[in-house]
């Protein structure tokens, strides 16, 4: 069963940014709310709003705005901040820009193409790479992507395991490499501009969970970690005592 998702993207935007794979996340925070347009219009030009000149992005929730603003900062060295605004007449709802210097502009994005490049290198060559720098990586970047994917994909409601709507195939794709990456069993399906991802086994989506949460300090392990039947080995230099 899957957390609350609210609490799961504040643990997944609260931990620490690898500075070896923050092009790589960012790369996919970018990618999942800015797909190729394929000659349509940019997402949310029609209210003008990413037409300023500081804007690089935006995103529906906070916690993937101010994730990507840090993994930016991290991969690039531009300061970039998120600016959060209450939009609409009818139906309210909140967008989190995040802008930056427009003279970095260039910069950031030839960072970001840079960055998707490299996380589908180290996650392609993952299994016949070894010791290479980037096949070393490999776990790591696959575990950026599919941060930057929950923190941006909202998981398909009443379904079993987690199942994701992916805009864009070459994400999908992505995805799909990453997941074998970290040992974890998916099934995607791919239609007409939608990918549908699936996680159905409870210990997939328990051994994803595991690779991107943060530990928390002082966290202690439960019990069922040691096989039953099992005892914690003794000590050099101590010596049973029998209790009567």
């Amino acid at each position: 069963m899957l957390p609350d998702l609210a609490a799961l993207r504040r643990r997944l935007s609260a931990g620490p940014i690898d500075a070896r794979t923050a092009l790589a996340e960012a790369a996919v925070l970018y990618r999942a709310v800015t797909p190729p347009s394929g000659g349509r219009e940019p997402r949310g030009s029609a209210i003008g709003v990413l037409a300023e000149p500081e804007t690089l992005t935006s995103f529906d929730t906070a916690d993937a705005a101010h994730r990507f603003a840090g993994a930016v900062r991290q991969g690039t060295g531009v300061a970039a901040r998120v600016d959060s605004r209450v939009l609409g007449i009818r139906h309210r709802h909140e967008m989190h820009f995040v802008l930056a210097a427009p003279e970095n502009h260039t910069a950031v994005l030839g960072a970001l193409s840079g960055g998707w490049r490299g996380a589908t290198a180290a996650v392609s060559m993952a299994p016949v790479g070894l010791g290479t720098p980037a096949s070393r990586r490999a776990p790591a970047t696959a575990a950026a992507i599919w941060r930057g994917l929950l923190l941006t994909t909202t998981p398909v409601r009443n379904a079993a395991g987690l199942r994701l709507r992916i805009r864009d195939t070459d994400l999908l794709a992505l995805a799909v490499r990453s997941a074998q990456t970290l040992g974890v069993v998916t099934r995607a399906r791919a239609t007409s501009g939608l990918g549908i991802l699936c996680v159905e086994e409870q210990e997939s989506v328990n051994r994803l969970l595991e690779r991107l949460l943060p530990r928390i300090p002082g966290q202690r392990r439960g019990a069922t970690t040691r096989p039953a039947g099992t005892t914690r080995p003794l000590a050099p230099g101590r010596r049973l005592t029998a209790v009567r």
